[in-house]
């Protein structure tokens, strides 16, 4: 399988594991990714009682509390496969909506993931893989990266990461980033919204990973996932009209046991109930 799955506590860490074809789009590689982030979405939060272990893994019942995606080999994700790309070029209109379709309903899956997703971005992106790196929460990124968007230099368009890309960057810097089809380094990413950490060098790119998913991990499962609801509800509607979306999201968060449980031991200058005092380290990669 190109994707693999490790449990390193309560982190999911998703690896792409591809890198004979710098670990591009093809249709498997789309189907696991998507398979892997919806099934997230059907699972229970994790178990309050201390002596009920979290099944988090593959098939697992329980979400995770973050979840890390990752990539093996010198490039995150260099976009759309090549070969499939040549089979889409000659084929009709209707398979390519259906293609383009599925590949958007992937990235959807991973922006729509209940738990933050962590983007550990070791290498060039470009492409949908510029989509995919948009569409997770927290961005961290090697300064040595580059970010492309090389589809109209082909001919086509960044149709299904343009929603994903824009609500990063904003209109400005996405239209000249897609019409020019120009690289741009780590730290302009950076400044323009597609990164959110960057690292130093390249070798402090695991410790900020690791400080990135230490720093979520203090705070509450299902709270993190409100976070989402919370952000996409105010896109959605607009300040006028999310008023009542936002009152219901913090009530909804009092009332619940993990905010009163959080709030009792605030209360009582102790540690929330989440909170752990093992460091939380990244695992090695396992490539094929």
């Amino acid at each position: 399988m190109a994707v693999h799955q490790t449990v390193q506590d309560r982190v999911l860490v998703v690896t792409i594991d591809n890198p004979g074809v710098r670990n591009a789009f093809d249709g498997a590689t789309i189907t696991a990714l998507r398979e892997v982030f919806e099934h997230l979405a059907y699972r229970d939060p994790l178990p309050r009682d201390e002596n009920i272990a979290p099944q988090i893994g593959p098939g697992g019942a329980h979400r995770p509390h973050v979840v890390v995606l990752r990539a093996t080999g010198q490039v995150f994700c260099a976009g759309a496969h090549l070969g499939e790309m040549k089979q889409l070029g000659a084929a009709d209109y209707q398979t390519n909506l259906q293609a383009a379709l599925e590949m958007g309903a992937m990235f959807r899956a991973v922006r729509a993931c209940p738990v933050p997703v962590v983007a550990r971005v070791q290498g060039p992106a470009y492409g949908g893989g510029v989509g995919l790196v948009a569409a997770c929460d927290v961005v961290v990124a090697a300064p040595s990266v580059r970010f492309a968007f090389t589809e109209v230099r082909l001919g086509i368009v960044p149709g299904v990461i343009a929603p994903l890309v824009v609500d990063r960057m904003g209109q400005g810097a996405a239209r000249t980033a897609f019409l020019t089809g120009d690289a741009m380094d780590a730290a302009e990413a950076a400044r323009r919204g597609l990164v959110d950490r960057l690292a130093a060098t390249d070798d402090d790119l695991d410790g900020l990973v690791e400080t990135t998913v230490a720093s979520l991990l203090q705070g509450g499962p299902e709270a993190l996932g409100s976070v989402k609801t919370l952000l996409e509800g105010i896109q959605s509607l607009g300040y006028s009209r999310s008023a009542e979306v936002c009152a219901r999201l913090i009530a909804e968060a009092r009332t619940r046991p993990e905010g009163q449980a959080a709030l009792a031991a605030f209360a009582a200058k102790e540690q929330a109930p989440w909170h752990s005092q093992q460091t939380w380290r990244l695992p090695p990669e396992e490539q094929n």
